[in-house]
């Protein structure tokens, strides 16, 4: 069957996206292995965790709120003002997040967040966390609207600032908290979100309309059942890093985090179909079981030809980044890539129960898998140090494919049967036909 075009062409662009931001995201970590030590690097990539997982809270669940009103109502007077109110809220509720972590960090005597050694790296991580939040809004809100094409224009300017940004930063400034790290992510994130500005301008799009705080207000209660489910999925995968520089030293945190960049770039994929499935479903609800059936059948494929691929050419991936990359996380980087399917199962179950209406489930299944994957981390970086804790974040991957393979496999069956259904009646009005003006 051929794949629905809308959801395809999306597709494709986060792929271009990824492939683009992986590239030369690999080779923003290989200056930084060649120009600072093993523990700086762990300290940096820790710096971005933690700046990602305050945007992923600030985001209070706009992204996903937005992209289903924007898909729905692209033109509608209050679009852009509302995109505007959205990405203002994000950047603000972030760079709180964010304050309130450095004072937290204060407090502990600087033990707690290294990175946030100094005054100038906590303007740093404050500002580039109410970016990060404001432009991860703004990549997934347009989904509907302008497809992925936005999202690759924006972060492919990101990769591409950040790095030059790093090989100025390494040679003038050596700092062995990691702070060059940072400083050119956070250079990266400003700059990507103004050229973004200027192209989205081009295609009638005004980031910078005057917020309307009265349509924000209106998507409230679907922004919190959105922030809680959002939340629940991420934390994990951005507190791991966290999690292993603080348990077993910034070195080991180092090596996990180019290890995790490598296997991104697989697992990837799945993001990017399910996120596009979602949007493309609330423009057009019709065709849900042919686009559905394409995103698991590509991703299982993908996973059948990429899996073995990390598998085998681990060592020698990782032995670019040096010799102490390789000798630390090749094994733990080949135990990670077995979770890919449970992943893809996962990501497909959460995107079905978004467009059954079913947010509150899915929240709080993940809530409780989060903690699940958290306690497993920990114990198994306990035991057996980066190994241990590679194994526990894999069985609690299968686990919650598994958990979500019959919710998915129900979809497509129920989808059938509805099509089956309504064959026969007189037709209707398309649901995604403009309301009459009022």
């Amino acid at each position: 069957m051929t794949a629905p075009r809308g959801l395809l062409a999306t597709v494709s662009s986060l792929i271009a996206t990824t492939g683009i931001t992986a590239s030369l995201g690999v080779v923003f970590w290989w200056v930084a292995a060649h120009h600072a030590s093993l523990a700086s690097v762990g300290d940096g990539s820790a710096a971005v965790s933690a700046m990602t997982l305050v945007g992923t809270f600030g985001m209070a669940g706009l992204n996903t709120a937005l992209i289903s009103h924007l898909a729905r109502r692209p033109r509608s007077a209050d679009a852009d003002g509302l995109l505007s109110a959205g990405l203002c809220t994000a950047a603000v509720v972030s760079a709180l997040i964010a304050t309130f972590l450095w004072l937290a960090a204060t407090l502990a005597g600087g033990a707690f967040a290294p990175y946030l050694h100094s005054r100038l790296a906590a303007v740093v991580f404050i500002t580039g966390s109410a970016l990060t939040g404001a432009g991860m809004v703004l990549d997934e809100a347009l989904l509907g609207l302008l497809g992925g094409g936005p999202q690759l224009w924006r972060n492919s300017a990101f990769a591409v600032t950040k790095l030059v940004a790093l090989a100025i930063l390494a040679a003038l400034w050596h700092d062995r908290f990691g702070a060059p790290l940072l400083t050119a992510w956070v250079t990266g994130a400003g700059l990507s979100l103004a050229v973004a500005a200027v192209l989205l301008r081009r295609r009638g799009v005004r980031l910078l309309a005057r917020p309307d705080w009265r349509a924000l207000r209106r998507l409230s209660r679907a922004s919190a059942t959105n922030t809680w489910l959002n939340n629940a999925l991420t934390v994990p995968e951005l507190l791991t890093p966290v999690l292993v520089t603080g348990l077993i030293g910034a070195a080991n945190g180092g090596a996990f985090y180019v290890a995790s960049t490598v296997m991104a770039v697989v697992t990837m994929m799945a993001l990017h179909f399910t996120n596009a499935l979602y949007a493309a479903s609330v423009a057009d609800p019709d065709g849900l079981a042919a686009r559905l059936r394409f995103s698991l059948r590509t991703c299982l494929l993908g996973g059948l030809a990429g899996v073995p691929i990390v598998v085998l050419a681990a060592h020698p991936l990782l032995h670019v980044f040096g010799a102490q990359y390789a000798a630390r996380a090749a094994l733990p980087l080949e135990v990670m890539i077995g979770g890919y399917f449970g992943t893809v199962l996962k990501y497909h179950y959460v995107a079905v129960c978004r467009m059954r209406h079913r947010v509150t489930g899915a929240a709080v299944f993940s809530t409780v898998t989060c903690v699940l994957r958290v306690a497993a981390i920990v114990a198994g970086a306990l035991a057996h140090g980066l190994l241990g804790l590679c194994v526990g974040m894999v069985i609690m991957e299968c686990a919650e494919g598994l958990y979500g393979t019959p919710t998915v496999l129900a979809a497509l069956r129920g989808d059938r049967a509805a099509a089956a259904a309504t064959a026969a009646p007189a037709p209707r009005a398309p649901r995604t036909q403009p309301a009459p003006a009022r």
